[in-house]
């Protein structure tokens, strides 16, 4: 993995060292590769393979490491380099491939198990990449543990994991923001955005939140890894069939003994063995014939209707005396209100009149953002499917404007008109609850807004 893009990533990230060899992974497994293949040829490709990663150049290092995999076949390390180079290069299934065979090679190594957990994740294997990682968890850093059972859907076990690494003595601010990214990823965003201000300013911190939205909106497994690795994802036809790993080449066999001959024996009679034919009894005597009636029939062989059987009269049908309905006295109480009705009670006739007063030209008060995109006609458009999909927000003010993080342009997609941080609190946790990503932020005044959205009439439902 090329050392400065991951230097150039977000402080959150994973480091993956790339792999130096087989440094004795185990002499059984490696002698007969060697004695088969090509030792010099595999030494010179994997140093290149290696070079070629630290510069960044994944698909070149695939190449290499693969001629490196085909000269040595059973060498532990070879295979370990070929994955990550696989990894690298966005390619998850030869990734999974290749890394699965050097961990049955002898390859133990923390940063094999990780590499082999992030190709699983991108390729939905959350299960096999959590047992894998917890069954390794001793040999794998904590801050790079814990994302990576983040990214599998363990958010419990990753916050766990990190919390602990984030109180050792020395923790650095890579443990805190991938605790941080963990909260978010778990859908708990003010927490997220507490821990990582920690280490970043504010303009940084509004950039690091709008890149994180993106990613926990990315339904994607495999551009979400790709994203944290800083590689693409790539269209994968697998690992070249040659390269599969197999035990040691056509054993020679010994020739097989001469078929030794055995006497012949006289078989016994069949009579002296076989069991006597069952004797049936005589079931002539037990069956009853029944002669039953014939209907008459005239001369064109029709049955005469009079002669079917005729239903029985039904009996009187007695009706039950109607009561004329009464309704029933109201029990104490029952006309309270209900927690819903006052939640809905609260939105129609506090929160959605205050927001219908904002002043887009003098932007002020709390805002929910929803997220941060590319561009503003892409702001526009998502507006308009979360107004379809949440009929809530329909009811608000929302706008956008740009912001510049790390020399990118992002228009953030807010929800204004909220008067208090209680009420964008609130409103966040609305949306929330039917699986919206947001979280809150306060309008300083300054804010140049390119687009603004009014809000609609709300329309309360007859009683």
């Amino acid at each position: 993995m090329n050392r400065k893009m991951l230097m150039n990533l977000a402080v959150s990230g994973f480091v993956l060292s790339v792999a130096t060899g087989c440094s004795g992974m185990g002499k059984m497994a490696d002698a007969p590769s060697r004695a088969a293949g090509k030792p010099a040829i595999a030494t010179k490709s994997a140093s290149d393979a290696r070079v070629a990663l630290e510069a960044g150049k994944a698909s070149k290092a695939v190449g290499l490491a693969e001629a490196a995999v085909q000269g040595s076949p059973r060498d532990a390390g070879y295979r370990a380099l070929l994955g990550q180079a696989y990894l690298g290069d966005g390619r998850f299934a030869s990734a999974t491939a290749a890394l699965t065979e050097a961990i049955e090679l002898g390859a133990s190594d923390g940063n094999t198990v990780l590499s082999l957990a992030l190709a699983q994740i991108a390729q939905n294997k959350n299960a096999d990449a959590v047992a894998l990682l917890t069954q390794h968890r001793a040999v794998v850093p904590a801050p790079d543990l814990g994302l990576a059972l983040a990214l599998a859907g363990d958010n419990e076990g990753a916050i766990y994991v990190l919390s602990e690494a984030a109180r050792a003595e020395g923790a650095d601010a890579r443990t805190r923001q991938n605790l941080a990214l963990a909260f978010a990823l778990s859908g708990r965003w003010a927490q997220a955005r507490i821990l990582a201000s920690q280490d970043l300013s504010i303009a940084k911190l509004e950039g690091r939140m709008a890149e994180w939205s993106k990613l926990a909106e990315q339904p994607d497994a495999r551009m979400r890894v790709a994203s944290l690795i800083g590689t693409k994802a790539r269209q994968d036809a697998g690992m070249p069939v040659q390269l599969a790993l197999s035990n040691f080449g056509a054993p020679q066999m010994a020739a097989a003994a001469p078929a030794v001959e055995l006497a012949s024996a006289d078989p016994a009679p069949v009579a002296d063995y076989a069991p006597p034919p069952p004797v049936l009894a005589d079931a002539s005597s037990a069956i009853r014939s029944v002669e039953l009636p014939m209907p008459t029939r005239t001369a064109d062989g029709v049955v005469p209707v009079t002669e079917l059987p005729q239903p029985k009269p039904a009996g009187e049908v007695i009706l039950a005396d109607a009561a004329p309905y009464r309704a029933a006295p109201r029990v104490a109480g029952e006309g309270r209100i209900r927690p819903a009705q006052q939640q809905a009670l609260e939105l129609a006739t506090v929160l959605i009149p205050k927001a219908m007063g904002f002043d887009a030209k003098k932007p002020s008060g709390w805002a929910v953002q929803l997220g941060a995109y590319d561009s503003l006609g892409i702001a526009k458009e998502k507006w308009g499917s979360l107004k379809k999909r949440n009929g809530v927000l329909a009811n608000f003010p929302a706008s956008s404007h740009a912001a510049t993080v790390n020399g990118r342009n992002f228009y953030r997609l807010t929800v204004n008109g909220l008067a208090t941080r209680a009420d964008a609190a609130s409103l966040c946790n609305q949306l929330k609850a039917q699986g919206q990503t947001c979280f809150i932020r306060a309008m300083g005044g300054g804010e140049a807004i390119q687009w603004a959205s009014k809000a609609s009439a709300m329309r309360l439902a007859s009683r």
